[in-house]
């Protein structure tokens, strides 16, 4: 059904915080490009916090570690319960840079094993970066970028409220878990979502961007756009009323196909090109007008999101003898 989410707070700092359903809020930043912090990831992710009687769930945790503190002041301002775990949904640093804040708390940040593949990867080129450009050097002084600690594969339940379950009937503590799935969104990814079965919420990450153009390329692990369908195809029959996710506010069903529809659109746009022959730049160019009747926020990433499906369709297709694959 329809939710009014109440503005907790407004703060001086480009942010609000939703509470979407009882003890379930969303910490959701303006969109601002960040003038500290890596400017690959210059947009703060949405987040996210789940209060339980003996502990709290963070779900990412943004792309840096001031907006990570900016969520947990938040936290800190409605319960003193300790931060037990934080999920990273995905490998990208707009939705993983805060981590470092949270290990303070001994928190299990936990993700998949792709997830954290990719940010060990990030945190294993930084170095480079770093020492090849000062500039980046200032913008991240007092970053500590931090892996998962723990991770899962197909399912995971974390489950509170231990001493209160000889008071419930049966399953109704089960109802209260917090269900983590692992969604596959390319070759050797998967990303996590977060599921609360008993509030009918679900945190997809950057499954689902909200009124924002979506990463395609360039990234740590792009994803495979026809898998990513799939998933949302998968997502949108779950039992679910909000759906939180990676940029952008809370939404519904709605909200969510629309955002498939957008990757199907794409897929078919491209894909009748690449059959014609016709070139990435062409291709770019005729699709440049209706992309831009998307009034999205990110419109830097409607080119590369182009490319990325471009070199993903040409390279399925069979290549003739004359040109054998480059090899990647």
């Amino acid at each position: 059904g329809p939710w009014s989410p109440t503005p907790a707070f407004a703060a001086a700092g480009l942010y609000q915080v939703l509470e979407i359903k009882p003890d379930v809020f969303v910490w959701l930043p303006d969109d601002v490009l960040d003038q500290e912090g890596d400017p690959d990831f210059a947009r703060a992710g949405t987040a996210g916090f789940i209060i339980k009687p003996d502990g709290v769930v963070v779900v990412d945790t943004t792309n840096s570690p001031f907006h990570a503190r900016e969520l947990l002041y938040e936290i800190r301002r409605r319960t003193d319960q300790p931060v037990k775990y934080v999920i990273d949904t995905d490998p990208e640093g707009d939705h993983a840079l805060g981590n470092e804040v949270f290990v303070d708390q001994q928190a299990s940040i936990v993700a998949t094993p792709g997830t954290q593949a990719g940010l060990r990867r990030y945190q294993l080129e930084l170095p480079r970066r770093l020492e090849a450009d000062w500039r980046l050097q200032a913008r991240m002084r007092g970053f500590h970028p931090t892996l998962p600690n723990q991770t899962f594969e197909g399912e995971m339940a974390l489950r509170f409220d231990r001493h209160q379950q000889n008071r419930h009937a049966g399953n109704a503590a089960g109802a209260q878990e917090i269900k983590l799935v692992s969604l596959e969104t390319g070759l050797a990814t998967a990303q996590a979502a977060v599921r609360l079965p008993a509030a009918k919420v679900a945190f997809l990450g950057g499954l689902f961007e909200n009124g924002y153009f979506p990463h395609l390329g360039s990234r740590q692990q792009p994803k495979d756009i026809r898998r990513w369908i799939e998933t949302l195809r998968e997502v949108e029959t779950w039992d679910v009323d909000v759906y939180v996710p990676g940029h952008g506010p809370p939404a519904g069903k709605k909200e969510l196909s629309e955002f498939r529809k957008f990757l199907e659109w794409l897929t078919k746009e491209v894909e009748a090109r690449v059959k014609q022959g016709k070139s990435p730049e062409q291709v770019e160019q005729e699709l440049a007008p209706s992309l831009e009747n998307f009034r999205w926020h990110a419109p830097e990433l409607r080119k590369e999101a182009v490319g990325a499906v471009y070199s993903q369709l040409a390279g399925a297709r069979p290549t003739t003898a004359a040109s054998p694959p480059s090899q990647h």
